[in-house]
């Protein structure tokens, strides 16, 4: 039995463009100031020089100095001077990452948040088993602004729940195989489709000859292509590249540029390389594929060099495990020079690369959006996730997780995106054999999308008491039809959103019912909105009034067991909850007798409920309060009657809240404890229907034409663009 009390809602809606305060349906809009990124607190001009800070007698000698002077400031001012001399080689060593720790603790008491997260979490991304202290401490400085997304099963719950009640769709993302004429009994990666949309290549070991240099014996790698027919509609059934391509050694993570004319891509294991894996290019002149050549030792080296991605005509993103990097593989740029050379490459920096590995980079120019898979990165959901950072002009924001949709607890790397920055497409393994890779699509959700720039942001406030409320918010884009996979507000209140601008959106808070917001919201331009949304809630604890003892008496009542077996039962179905009894009196009599016989039933009534539920001792707690907390006046014998009680007070972790609400809202329907197997746990998928190729029949003309294309003959790879200045005959 819990009480939920009536629900009021009123809205405070900030807009900064908006010039004075005025009322609309409730809704009130005030002038707020857009959100400015603001570059990171910390420079490090040395970072990429072959020394690393030099730690002299001296530095550590003022140090200790300062230190047990407690010379908060002077012990700043020398962290300060040292830390920001590093190098890369001071990133991977141990000491010198002690001393970037305590400057982030100092900076952290100088009440200097913005620096001290950052640099707290430099230390998550570059400290190999970093201690638990500094993962503690960053998510402390973040907290008040951070909200989470909801876990995956409650999500899909959220969606059933909401298709019964709402015409509104939840988000379209369904996992689609790229079908047979794409994917073969063999592993099929590291897929990249061009920004036209017109053409997919991607790596496969479908071919019958083995790799003799592969310790496993896998089948050789090779660079497949499929392009779309421009007559039929879909994409034609795969094809491989030619031999002069494809050799006998290994080749994978192909890219073009913007016209199709350049392939470039990855060859392991050749004579003519410089190290395991180097990256080479090719010409499309004449009609056909030319003689790939190795970029040489400005972009190879001795190690593993792979995964590259062209940006247009002269920006190269690549992956590399070379010496001098922060981790075991970094990302690394290098830009066409106007000579025809590539410039040496130059690593993303420590906020990119950690200590883990990134690979498969992928950039979206239309907003400059780099994506990239990393296992060194803050917030993860397993082992290699996909997340995305936009450059701001002269540095890197922060990487944000694409989101439980896209990330899994499992590797997701080699994916590529369309050009209209929709769709991911990537690698999948199937149950039975986890190094069998298929080819996969899935429509980006909000949260993922290149475009998603906008700030939504706002706070869950009890009208009641002004505290804030956890609960769950729901962003529908009403342009699309969709709703955005909903976060839970945090301890604060606090949730926030990344969204597509120009496009109208709804909120919802997903408590006891179903609040619609009831103005609808445009994000123009670039402009940020933060949401004040309050609502009054009471909740009352169970209170078993006719639960009346003898008199100085701690006995349960018979009469009394078949409520108590209820708050067992509950106990049962959520053992999450952590149930406090307490134990109430009149004001008759001694008080501190009282309050020993309050507190001797309330603890015979928590063995009771252990000894029927069997939970941990410390999940019921049991405390008399005697006579201190009366609920009216001890007047009338009404009122002592009333005091006279025995209150159980549930508490719910946070997250769970919501939920268990939702359980009594709509019963058996929600099943909390049992969430429905995720549909992508299926072997089943559909095709994709982008690459669904039709069979049409063609009449035969093989006797009327003669045949005149060689074999030697390669199909550009991107169709050729009409002119519009050319006359029609």
């Amino acid at each position: 039995m819990w009480h939920i009390w009536g629900l009021g809602l009123c809205i405070s809606l900030l807009v900064w463009a908006q010039p004075r305060l005025r009322v609309l349906t409730g809704t009130y809009l005030r002038p707020i100031e857009g959100e400015v990124v603001t570059p990171p607190p910390v420079e490090f001009p040395n970072l990429f020089s072959e020394k690393k800070a030099e730690r002299s007698r001296k530095f550590l000698k003022a140090l200790a100095e300062a230190e047990s002077e407690e010379d908060i400031p002077r012990i700043d001012s020398l962290l300060r001077s040292y830390v920001t001399k590093f190098s890369v080689h001071d990133f991977r060593d141990t000491t010198s990452l002690q001393f970037l720790w305590r400057w982030a603790q100092v900076r952290e008491f100088l009440k200097d948040t913005l620096t001290s997260s950052y640099l707290y979490g430099l230390c998550l991304r570059n400290m190999r088993n970093a201690p638990s202290e500094i993962r503690v401490a960053y998510r402390r400085l973040q907290e008040r602004w951070r909200s989470e997304w909801v876990p995956l099963e409650y999500y899909r719950k959220i969606a059933r729940l909401r298709q019964k009640i709402d015409t509104l769709a939840p988000p379209k993302g369904v996992l689609l195989s790229l079908g047979p004429h794409i994917n073969s009994p063999h592993p099929d990666y590291a897929p990249y489709m061009h920004p036209s949309g017109q053409v997919l290549i991607f790596t496969s070991r479908r071919d019958q000859v083995l790799t003799a240099a592969d310790p496993d014996q896998l089948r050789n790698e090779d660079l497949y292509f499929s392009q779309r027919d421009i007559v039929r509609g879909g994409f034609r059934p795969a094809e491989k590249f030619r031999d002069i391509i494809n050799s006998p050694y290994n080749e994978g993570s192909a890219c073009l540029n913007s016209d199709g004319t350049l392939l470039i891509f990855a060859r392991c294991d050749s004579p003519d390389g410089y190290g395991s894996c180097d990256l080479y290019e090719s010409r499309y002149e004449e009609g056909r594929w030319q003689t790939p050549r190795n970029l040489g030792p400005t972009i190879n080296s001795s190690a593993w060099d792979s995964h590259p991605f062209l940006v247009g005509d002269s920006l190269l993103f690549f992956a590399s495990n070379r010496p001098g990097g922060f981790g075991q593989s970094d990302i690394y740029m290098s830009r066409l020079q106007p000579n025809g050379k590539w410039s040496p490459p130059q690593n993303l920096g420590p906020l990119i690369n950690t200590n883990g590995d990134e690979v498969t980079p992928y950039y979206y120019e239309p907003y400059q959006t780099l994506y990239f898979s990393s296992t060194g990165q803050p917030v993860s959901y397993g082992g290699y996730d996909i997340y995305k950072s936009r450059w701001n002009g002269s540095f890197w924001e922060e990487p944000r997780n694409l989101g439980p949709l896209v990330n899994t607890d499992g590797d997701e790397y080699y994916f590529t995106i369309d050009g209209r920055g929709n769709k991911i497409y990537y690698a999948r393994a199937t149950k039975k054999d986890r190094r069998n890779f298929d080819l996969y699509s899935f429509e980006l959700p909000m949260e993922a999308r290149p475009d998603a720039i906008t700030k939504l942001s706002g706070y869950l406030i009890d009208s009641l008491s002004g505290q804030p409320l956890v609960g769950v918010v729901i962003a529908i884009d009403l342009t699309e039809g969709t709703e955005i996979t909903p976060v839970f507000a945090n301890k604060y209140g606090y949730f926030e959103f990344r969204l597509v601008q120009n496009r109208q959106y709804q909120l919802m808070v997903l408590d006891t019912h179903l609040i619609r917001i009831p103005d609808t919201l445009t994000l123009i331009d670039d402009k940020n909105f933060s949401i004040f949304l309050t609502t009054a809630e009471l909740q009352r604890p169970y209170i078993l009034e006719n639960l009346e003892f003898p008199t100085n008496s701690a006995e349960i009542p018979p009469e009394s067991y078949g409520r108590l077996d209820y708050i067992a039962n509950f106990l049962l179905k959520y053992p999450f909850v952590t149930l406090r009894v307490e134990g109430h009196t009149d004001a008759i009599g001694d008080p501190a007798y009282n309050r020993k016989l309050s507190q001797q039933r309330a603890e015979n009534i928590r063995k009771y409920l252990l000894e029927v539920t069997g939970l941990p001792p410390d999940q019921i707690i049991a405390k008399g309060y005697g006579p201190d907390r009366p609920l009216l006046p001890n007047t009338t014998e009404e009122n002592r009657a009333r005091n006279r009680r025995v209150e159980f007070i549930l508490e719910v972790p946070p997250e769970k809240l919501t939920l268990m609400r939702l359980d009594f809202a709509f019963g058996d329907e929600w099943d909390l404890l049992s969430p429905e197997a995720p549909p992508e746990e299926s072997e089943e998928y559909m095709t994709d229907p982008e690459f669904i190729f039709p069979e049409i029949e063609l009449p035969d003309l093989a006797n009327e034409f003669e045949e005149v294309v060689s074999r030697d003959f390669d199909p550009p790879m991107l169709p050729e663009e009409e002119d519009e200045n050319e006359e029609e005959p």
